[in-house]
Order: structure tokens, then sequence, then C-alpha cells
């Protein structure tokens, strides 16, 4: 009832071809599965005969549903027959013949692409570097410094590092323009917030005052009403706040952490940020050894698999400017940029990221790493632990998609450890 044809560029055709009696059975079938949704007077519902449903109904009323049937049970079939055939995208369905004597439905797939492995163990990577020095530690407490100074008003001149408040005003030629007024604005002189010098001619100005400031637009402004253009604010100043450091002593250790001594707050800083770049070192290191092995294999990546890659990109994407209150349609008007810009800039990193995909996916099979259902129960154990739930009870908020992802964790973990212990990262 089917066939299959290898075509080029890695597809498959597989043609169904159903006699009139063969989907006719189809057809019953669905007569089977759906009656229960028809009403029909002088029946009770489900009661009724297909050729009163038909009559009542249409005579094509189930032909629709039959060939979902057909289709389906088929096409499975056909894949199940013919393991070299793994799909990576829907197939592309075409009905070529429907009539009295039966039907045809040609379906045409595209193939997951051949990996040809290169090298993946004896390789040497030369590690990444990086370390903790003291003017890292110092920049790391000097944050912490920050985020606990005080702000006193002051009557003195304002000073690169002070806190104003200020009213401003904006125009063009004469002509106020949007987005150029605000009053009671709160600003750090030096923060580089405002465009071009704006901060800077606002150093000398008093409480009280008003001064009028030339700035001028960046060529590649986001609006593009101001792009290039010169603009005039006219500033009025109404509070100068002089930023106050607390010293680098004890008190600021015990104020800032659990420690007494600044010299013991010191040791942990230092301590968590080698931590840290511990674990960074070796996460670029891993990505280092992935990125040579994929370099090494050869495939050709399928445009679908890369336009599938870049659909998920941008709906991360969206969802993360969500959380900020931030339309898709709004981010690309601020960066100036249309959807398909946005698509093709991202494209090279799609393309290699569905390679090392399809690469590592091709050593796993040659691995033939897998996961037993111990260590997926382990994991989720776990978790379980880590939230605070007993295993029976995390396990009732689990789907069949997130014990997948437990799964492809655990081999992915397998992978990297293996990967790791057969080449050479050079300290």
């Amino acid at each position: 009832m089917y066939t299959v044809e290898k075509l080029e560029g890695n597809k498959y055709e597989i043609k169904i071809d159903l006699s009139k009696d063969e989907f006719e059975k189809f057809i019953e079938e669905a007569y089977e599965t759906s009656k229960d949704k028809f009403s029909v007077q002088g029946f009770r519902k489900g009661k009724a005969p297909r050729k009163v449903i038909e009559k009542n109904y249409g005579a094509n009323i189930f032909v629709d549903d039959a060939l979902d049937l057909a289709f389906n049970r088929l096409y499975g079939q056909a894949l199940d027959e013919h393991r070299e055939i793994d799909p990576i995208s829907s197939p592309e369905i075409k009905l070529d013949k429907f009539d009295d004597t039966g039907l045809t439905i040609t379906a045409v797939v595209e193939n997951m692409p051949e990996v040809k492995l290169g090298a993946y163990t004896g390789l040497e990577i030369e590690g990444a570097k990086g370390e903790v020095t003291e003017e890292k530690i110092e920049k790391e407490i000097n944050q912490t410094r920050e985020r606990q100074a005080r702000f006193v008003p002051t009557d003195r001149e304002a000073r690169l590092g002070d806190f104003v408040e200020i009213d401003f005003v904006g125009s063009i030629n004469g002509v106020k323009f949007d987005g150029g007024e605000a009053k009671n604005y709160r600003l750090e002189l030096g923060s580089k917030s405002f465009i071009d010098n704006f901060e800077d001619q606002l150093v000398g100005m008093k409480k009280g005052e008003t001064r009028t400031i030339s700035v001028k637009f960046p060529d590649d402004y986001f609006a593009e009403d101001l792009k290039g253009k010169q603009a005039e604010f006219e500033v009025t100043l109404h509070e100068v706040e002089e930023k106050i450091l607390p010293e680098l002593n004890d008190e600021f250790a015990s104020n800032v952490s659990e420690f007494e001594t600044f010299e013991e707050y010191k040791a942990d800083i230092k301590r968590h940020m080698e931590e840290s770049l511990e674990a960074q070192l070796e996460r670029e290191n891993e990505n280092k050894l992935l990125e040579k092995i994929t370099s090494l294999a050869e495939v050709d990546v399928p445009k679908v698999m890369v336009e599938a890659q870049l659909d998920s990109y941008v709906k991360d994407m969206e969802t993360r400017l969500s959380y900020s209150g931030i339309k898709m349609d709004e981010y690309l008007k601020h960066m100036n940029i249309t959807l398909d810009q946005l698509r093709e800039n991202n494209r090279e990193h799609a393309e290699k990221t569905v390679k090392t995909r399809l690469v590592l996916e091709a050593i796993i099979k040659e691995l033939k790493l897998s996961a037993s259902q111990e260590e997926i129960m382990k994991k989720v154990e776990e978790l379980a632990s880590k939230y605070g739930k007993t295993a029976d009870d995390y396990k009732k908020v689990l789907n069949e998609k997130q014990y997948i992802y437990f799964e492809n964790e655990i081999i992915f973990d397998k992978l990297i450890k293996y990967l790791k212990e057969n080449n050479t990262i050079t300290k």
C-alpha cells in the first residue's frame, strides 16, 4: 500500500496507494471513532447508522478523518519499517489522486543528514586562561562599597560623581521634540547615561541655577528623526547630592557580610571569585573541545534545521524581553532592525549550533551512550531533594518531556566526561 524512493538532496518520497475498497475500511473506522459526536433525530447519540449520518451531514462527512487515519497509519508504518528514514521536519504532503478507483498520497520528507566524524579522541586543546588578581578583588569589593554609599545634599557646585536632580527641556531649531523633556530627574554625573557631553556640561552648576547646553545626537541614534541632529537643552538644577563611600575597614566588613574583620571578608571574596573562575574556565574548555571536534567533522547542515533554530532563538528572546515588559516590535524599533535582519544576524551562530548538535548526537550513537531508568530516577530524587520535596510528590508534577530532558542531560554529561577523559586540555 506504500512505496519508498530515495530522492536527491537527502530526501525520501513515501507514496501511499489505496484502492477504493482499502480506503473504505478507513472511512468505516472514522465512522466508528466519531459517531458519538453526531445527533440524528430518532436515534440515541452514537447509535445512528453511518448511511443515516452521511445523509444528514453530507456524503463525505467522514472522508477527511479517514484521510488522516490512512496517512498517519501508513506513514508511521513506513518509518517503522525503513529505519534509514529519520525525518528532521514534517513531511510535505500532496493528494495526487482521489477518485472512484482509490487515492494516492505523496509525502516528501527531508532526512537526517549523514555525519562524517573526524577525530574526537586524542586531541590536545589549549586551555582557557584566567586569574583572580588583586585588581579584580578590589573591583568586586568596590561594587559592594558603591551600593553602601550615602548621598548627602550639598550647596557647593556639582562635580562628576555627584547625583543631581534636574528639569530639562530639549529642542531642535527651537522646536521641542518627543521624549526630550522631564522633571525632577535624578542623574549621576559621569555615568554617561545621557548622550554626548550632556553630563559634563552640568559640572559647576549650583542649586537653583538654569543653564542651556548644546549636544549632538549620535549618527546611529535609534530615533530616526533625531539621528545626527544638534539639540539644545534648557536645564534647571534643583539639588546636588554628594556621594559618601564607607571606609574599607572591619565595620564595613561586618555590615556587608558574616565576617568580623575586613581581611576575612576579603579572603572570602577571593575564594568565591576563584571558584567562579574555575567553573567559568571549565565551561570555556569544554566549549573549545566541542568546537574542535565539530570542526573536524563533515556534515551538510539542513536549512530547515537552521530555520528551526532561529525560530527557537526568536521565541526565547521574546520571552526574555517580556520579563522586562518589552515587546519584540518595540525592541526591533529601538534597535532599528527588522525581524528578518535579526534572524540573519544570528544565522551563522544557528548553523554552528545545529552542526555541533548533529556531531554530538553522532558521537553518542557511535559510543552507544544511554541513560538507565535507575539513573533517571536518581536525577529525579536529587532534584526533589533540592526543592524540598519527596520523590513521589515531585514525580506528580513531571511530564513526559521533562523525563526526556533528564535522560538527555544524563547522556550529555556522560559524553562530556568521556571527551574530557580521552582528550588533553593543557593548563
